[in-house]
């Protein structure tokens, strides 16, 4: 991998030097706040659903935040300039032109709620109110820990710990410093081949 030295520009020395266990603890209020919704939507799909439902469910959860992450990421925080989208996720671009900072890789725990009681209250509508939208929710938030988590890692790491995220790795790496209006997914890559945006 020729890129390895370039992977986040001049920052090597800085990452290098960079406390890393100090930096994982903005993933605490999310794994703390949302680990906890999690473990009780979880409880609730167990205490009534079958196995089989609750783990289907919970795929489905997963995938459907793959699909949110890529349209918020893509739509809400790559909005134009002066877009009042863009005004209210102004941080997005501050991590854009700050990606080694980890006050802003993180999202805050302020949004991850709004958006967590807005897709609560989205699955259960759709669902009626069925205990396996816990299941759903539970795979969904999930999938939004596994997205934060392996965003922090990305920024952090200049060469993946796992051989099997490497491609992650690259694909976020093209985003940053290649084509920022492409390679929208940070923890999958099948929306920006389905909606053309490699």
């Amino acid at each position: 991998m020729a890129d390895r030295g370039l992977l986040f520009g001049g920052y090597i020395v800085y990452l290098k030097k960079m406390h890393r266990l100090g930096t994982y603890k903005v993933l605490v209020p999310p794994y703390l706040f949302y680990g906890t919704v999690i473990l009780i939507c979880f409880y609730w799909s167990y205490s009534v659903c079958p196995l089989w439902l609750i783990l289907t469910c919970t795929a489905g959860g997963w995938v459907v935040w793959t699909l949110v992450e890529y349209l918020l990421h893509r739509f809400a925080f790559h909005e134009e300039p002066g877009r009042p989208l863009a005004e209210k996720h102004d941080i997005h671009w501050i991590h854009h032109r700050q990606p080694q900072d980890p006050t802003h890789i993180v999202t805050s725990l302020r949004l991850t709620i709004q958006l967590e009681v807005l897709f609560f209250g989205l699955f259960w509508f759709i669902g009626g109110g069925h205990p396996a939208v816990g299941a759903v929710y539970g795979g969904f938030g999930m999938g939004y820990l596994f997205y934060e988590t392996i965003h922090l890692l990305i920024h952090v790491h200049p060469i993946p710990p796992l051989r099997w995220l490497r491609g992650l790795w690259r694909h976020h790496y093209w985003h940053h410093y290649r084509t920022p209006d492409r390679y929208y997914g940070v923890t999958s890559r099948w929306w920006d081949y389905l909606f053309g945006t490699l």
